[in-house]
């Protein structure tokens, strides 16, 4: 293989693994700081029609994106032990919002009447929240769900090595390019990846204005097995995670991405310019002298 197509193949790489990490910092950022979930949910999720209180619906989606992102002690405790807990943290929020004036009457005496079973240790919380489920699917997760949400964790956790190693490809691309061809090669690969990254962007976000359902249920369909991911409209998950608080995860992820990919754009376009400004200098002044 000769030096050209070396270049070339290392080039290629090195602007793949570019583009797939400038989507895993986006993916990062909007999944992986609470506040970004906390200020969507505030804006769209469900309040009014949903049976809890404000601050506990809010509460519980934060308490379900650090269920559904992050560890949650399973490694320590095991998977079960976790969805007991996300249980406990369910049902103390829906006791909070059953005796909060404003909601108490959204909520049914056989639901207080679980509420009581539970506080009076008589029933599990993991049993009080299926059976709050079967009374009325805004109430609480049914195991499905809960599933569901433990597959989104497992997808999130198994992406981690991929992305780590999929960053490191691009390091070591993107130095042993500047060590072999100098560091307009690596100032191309930056350039390409970070052009790479706003195409696909902007084709999804495309998609995304023309039909976001389609773009959400393909996305879904890449990891998740059909229909284990649609809910009834006024399921507990959907009010806490509306249409708008995924468009509005969209957002961030694309804005993110694309911030990183335009700087990655810049920079290589800065490095190529300073090489070329470089070899032209000489040009210039023997011009002058002559």
């Amino acid at each position: 293989m000769n030096k050209k197509i070396q270049q070339r193949v290392l080039c290629i790489l090195a602007a793949a693994a570019l583009a797939f990490t400038y989507l895993a910092i986006g993916f990062a950022v909007c999944a992986g700081f609470p506040q970004i979930t906390r200020n969507l949910s505030s804006d769209n999720s469900a309040f009014d029609a949903s049976p809890y209180a404000h601050d506990q619906l809010l509460d519980l989606a934060l308490e379900t994106r650090e269920f559904t992102v992050d560890g949650y002690a399973r490694d320590v405790d095991g998977g079960s032990a976790a969805d007991e807990r996300y249980a406990v943290a369910l049902i103390r929020q829906a006791a909070a919002s059953a005796a909060d004036p404003e909601k108490a009457d959204r909520w049914t005496d056989e639901a207080r009447a679980i509420l009581a079973e539970e506080d009076a240790l008589q029933m599990k919380p993991w049993d009080a929240m299926l059976a709050l489920y079967e009374l009325d699917p805004s109430y609480a997760l049914d195991a499905d769900a809960i599933t569901h949400l433990n597959e989104v964790n497992d997808v999130v956790s198994a992406a981690r090595m991929p992305i780590l190693g999929c960053t490191m490809i691009a390091a070591f691309c993107l130095m042993t390019l500047v060590m072999m061809f100098g560091p307009v090669a690596a100032g191309r690969a930056l350039l390409f990846g970070g052009a790479a990254t706003l195409v696909l962007f902007t084709v999804l976000g495309i998609w995304g204005l023309l039909g976001f359902d389609a773009l959400f249920a393909w996305m879904h369909s890449l990891f998740f097995t059909d229909g284990t991911w649609v809910f009834p409209a006024n399921s507990l998950l959907i009010q806490m995670y509306p249409l708008g608080f995924w468009m509005g995860m969209g957002a961030w992820w694309l804005a993110t991405s694309c911030v990183v990919a335009v700087a990655s754009i810049v920079i290589g376009a800065v490095i190529i310019r300073k090489k070329a400004a470089v070899k032209e200098a000489p040009r210039q002044s023997a011009g002058l002298q002559a």
